[in-house]
């Protein structure tokens, strides 16, 4: 095992640890707020929404749980796959998380500030 490899995995661990309290500590946050505006229907999700503290907030979320997601499939892509297809996995989950990450804030931050 290389000093780079190493690095890597102490990288990778610290990365999934913060995501993971991201997705802990903003999970109840988004639920309440998500409950309290559900009674007034799909109109009550959009105000929230709409709304720059819910929007910022929701970015905060999916934030942190994209990545999770993200760092939680490089170890299975890492545990199972080798050489090329090991690259071409990890590229490929990079770009996916990527994608949806942009969609994610591109549609809150569109519905809340323009």
């Amino acid at each position: 095992m290389s000093a780079q490899s190493a690095s890597h995995g102490t990288k990778h661990f610290k990365m999934h640890s913060l995501s993971g309290w991201g997705v802990i500590i903003g999970l109840p946050f988004a639920a309440i707020h998500a409950v309290m505006n559900v009674q007034y229907g799909a109109h009550g999700i959009k105000m929230w929404l709409s709304s720059p503290l819910g929007a910022l907030g929701m970015i905060a979320f999916l934030s942190a749980a994209i990545l999770y997601c993200k760092l939680e499939m490089d170890e299975v892509i890492m545990d199972y796959f080798s050489g090329g297809l090991r690259r071409f996995g990890l590229w490929k989950n990079t770009a996916v998380a990527l994608i949806l990450w942009l969609a994610s804030v591109v549609g809150l931050v569109s519905v809340a500030f323009l």
